[in-house]
């Protein structure tokens, strides 16, 4: 049962509101986004698990001259997004079938709290995917979510599988840097954590 939805629907003009203030409490997005473009130039940029849109609208702020994508399997991504429309759109599929669209490869491509919401048996793909859409020399960042033993971390772990209603599992950096190497063989270029909670990680690769 996925109760965020229903939740969502209720709140009218306050939803965008609400929801930045839910986030806040674990991750700044604003951060995140002023992090990734501290590092990285970029014109094309692709948000793998893109949801609503937050952060694509907050990436582009950044990048005043990029374009963006966003996918995502949920039903109208990117609905909250209030950044130019012209500057970027939005896809409701997976990674796989973008990548059947034969698009253009990114200079940037980007996954921030998803790999926690997919199966352990297809993580690989969606990586290989993530590795396949970014543009050779260009980079690729996987953000997300350290499991500890803390109240912010039961915090965290309740409101993804109770609010998505996903079947979520955390995975530590140490061991997707791990699998990262055994299934991309890419480097590891940057290694960061994320504000408020040293919990949000984020590993960037060059392909």
């Amino acid at each position: 049962m996925k109760i965020g939805p229903a939740i969502r629907t209720r709140l009218g003009k306050y939803e965008i509101p609400a929801a930045d203030a839910y986030r806040s409490f674990f991750i700044n997005l604003a951060d995140c986004a002023e992090l990734v473009a501290s590092l990285w130039p970029a014109k094309r940029i692709l948000e793998v698990g893109c949801g609503d849109g937050s952060f694509g609208e907050r990436i582009l702020d950044r990048y005043p001259d990029a374009h963006y994508v966003g996918i995502d399997v949920a039903d109208h991504p990117g609905r909250l997004y209030r950044g130019d429309p012209a500057r970027a759109e939005f896809h409701s599929m997976p990674s796989s079938e973008y990548l059947r669209t034969d698009p253009e490869p990114f200079d940037l491509v980007l996954v921030v709290d998803v790999v926690h919401h997919v199966p352990d048996d297809l993580r690989e793909g969606l990586l290989r995917d993530v590795r396949a859409l970014t543009a050779p020399g260009g980079h690729y960042a996987v953000k997300d979510w350290e499991p500890t033993r803390t109240v912010g971390h039961w915090a965290a772990y309740a409101a993804d599988r109770f609010i998505t209603g996903d079947r979520i599992a955390h995975i530590p950096a140490d061991t997707l840097k791990e699998k990262v190497a055994d299934w991309l063989g890419d480097e590891l270029v940057v290694e960061a954590r994320v504000p408020p909670r040293r919990n949000n990680y984020l590993l960037g690769y060059r392909r």
